[in-house]
């Protein structure tokens, strides 16, 4: 008998890990897939050829409100249209629910969620799923210490992907579509809607500076987040390119086309920094270094009290550098963009796992779950 799984996205990060797990299913005869999005996830689907069911209503902060009750009808006539053995579901950002936390709190049968992010969790709806797949063993022993909750490590899902990228020739087509000349440096930096956090401006500013200081030849990359304010974007563009250093938007193609173009990776504390990890595991020879800027006191307050880690866990693996104090930013740039420290990346890079099985592994753990010859729905 098929299996039928049911797969609910609305994070953007979420949805790239959810599309090669999807991408795997549909390889498989004993498993049949639906899919249920919102945007922005719907648009990656889209862009990666998958077709889905989309749901077009808003997030809520709460399952009691007249938002979350839209969200748990929608959940409710989507289950009752698809009748899944299981759910695997992404997860929202922490200020408030979409689809996957309805269709969380809704199914009554073996519920599974993909981590995009170390140890972290979506309970405003007031519902755990019953396994959470975490990217490493990192990842499952700050499940269980931040919310008591059961995962495993599989892998990245999403960085599968880059198995199959022909890295030099997409650098090198990108660096020529912008005009890069021989030994000008690019700086990317990768917004974040943060503009409403104290200190988030402060360092794309710092940052601004830092890059205008540098001894040679640089372009800037400015990437927006796809949750970024059309006026924030602009107030970042204008920012970047008030430097006096030509300022590029990287709005074209997915992210990893943007940080390929790049020497120089940098962020308040993205995720692109852990996709450049896996770019450099993937290329034969050191390519990018990634640097978290982690200096300002509003956004490490912020990070502290949202993200509640020490640190993030790749800057404990060493697969990012880290400038913690803004006086040692210009130097950090300048030595981020040499060959040597480019090699260190990508050294430390090549000790990560191979992701190529991870999107396997997640469909093979939900298949031999406990209890899949009994589910259920309300």
């Amino acid at each position: 008998m098929t299996f039928r799984l049911l797969i609910t996205a609305r994070d953007a990060a979420a949805s790239l890990h959810l599309i090669e797990i999807a991408k795997a299913a549909t390889s498989r005869r004993d498993i049949a897939i639906e899919i249920a999005t919102q945007m922005p996830a719907t648009r990656y689907f889209r862009n990666a050829g998958i077709a889905t069911h989309e749901v077009d209503l808003p997030p809520s902060a709460s399952r009691d409100c007249p938002e979350g009750a839209a969200l748990m009808r929608e959940a409710d006539a989507i289950l009752e249209r698809t009748m899944p053995d299981s759910v695997l579901c992404g997860l929202s950002t922490p200020f408030d629910g979409g689809i996957d936390e309805a269709v969380t709190a809704a199914f009554q049968g073996p519920r599974f969620v993909m981590q995009d992010f170390w140890g972290e969790a979506n309970l405003l709806f007031g519902q755990k799923a019953d396994l959470y797949f975490a990217l490493d063993a990192e990842g499952v022993r700050l499940s269980a210490e931040r919310h008591n909750i059961p995962a495993v490590a599989i892998g990245s899902p999403r960085h599968s992907a880059y198995s199959s990228m022909n890295i030099p020739s997409i650098r090198q087509t990108v660096r020529d579509r912008l005009a890069i000349e021989p030994g000008t440096v690019v700086m990317g930096f990768f917004g974040q809607a943060l503009h409403s956090i104290d200190g988030y401006r402060r360092t794309l500013s710092a940052w601004a500076d830092a890059v205008a200081s540098q001894a040679g030849p640089c372009v800037i990359i400015y990437r927006p987040h796809p949750r970024e304010h059309a006026e924030d974007v602009t107030w970042s563009h204008q920012r970047l390119a008030g430097s006096g250093v030509r300022c590029v938007l990287g709005d074209y193609g997915d992210v990893e086309h943007s940080l390929l173009a790049c020497d120089v990776v940098c962020s308040a504390f993205s995720n692109c920094t852990y996709d450049v990890a896996y770019l450099n595991y993937f290329s034969d020879k050191p390519l990018i270094s990634p640097v978290a800027l982690f200096f300002d006191p509003g956004i490490v307050d912020y990070f502290h009290r949202m993200v509640r880690l020490a640190e993030f866990p790749y800057l404990k693996a060493g697969l990012v550098m880290a400038v913690r104090q803004e006086a040692d930013l210009a130097d950090t740039l300048a030595r981020a963009a040499t060959p040597q420290e480019k090699a260190l990346s990508w050294q430390q890079a090549r000790k990560l796992a191979d992701p190529a099985a991870a999107p396997m592994r997640v469909l093979d753990a939900i298949l031999k779950y406990p209890g899949q010859d009994a589910p259920g729905r309300t």
